[in-house]
């Protein structure tokens, strides 16, 4: 019985500890690794899991492979707004500006302070053809953070 336990814990930590190895891997930038890792050596299939398979196969440019696995981290934790906003971001690249605005405007809603989300909105309006919208979500992120926005583009495109 007492073996057994052990086992368990073990085989637990194993899991975690290739988890974690994968994480290293894609923060280093070597996606293709953290993406094998991943499909190979990790049997824990949880959000974290799918965020980062996600994450990865859209830094390869494989993003309607990322788009799948984003539905599968947002399924599992509709909270963690960053998932939805990757998987806008994939869909914009994937030339689908509508599903886009659709998964930024759901990041928005549960996180209204992130300047990165409207300025990647404004550019999806500006996509559209929407430019006061784009404007407006433009201005929105440099009253959240000054330094996040160049503003020879809202010069530009909006005076």
């Amino acid at each position: 019985m007492i073996k057994s336990i052990f086992f368990i814990i073990i085989s637990i930590i194993s899991l975690e500890n290739n988890l974690k190895k994968a994480v290293k891997k894609y923060q280093k930038g070597k996606y293709e690794k953290a993406i094998y890792l991943l499909k190979t050596k990790n049997k824990i299939k949880n959000y974290d899991y799918y965020f980062y398979l996600g994450h990865s196969y859209s830094f390869i440019g494989k993003n309607e492979l990322s788009i799948s696995y984003y539905d599968s981290a947002i399924s599992i934790n509709e909270k963690k707004e960053i998932a939805f906003f990757e998987r806008g971001i994939s869909y914009f690249i994937s030339g689908n500006s509508r599903r886009a605005l659709e998964d930024i405007n759901r990041a928005i809603n549960i996180n209204s302070e992130n300047a990165n989300y409207f300025i990647n909105r404004g550019s999806i309006y500006y996509d559209l053809g929407m430019i006061k919208s784009a404007c407006e979500d433009w201005n929105k992120a440099i009253n959240i953070d000054k330094n996040v926005v160049d503003y020879s583009l809202i010069e530009v495109n909006c005076n």
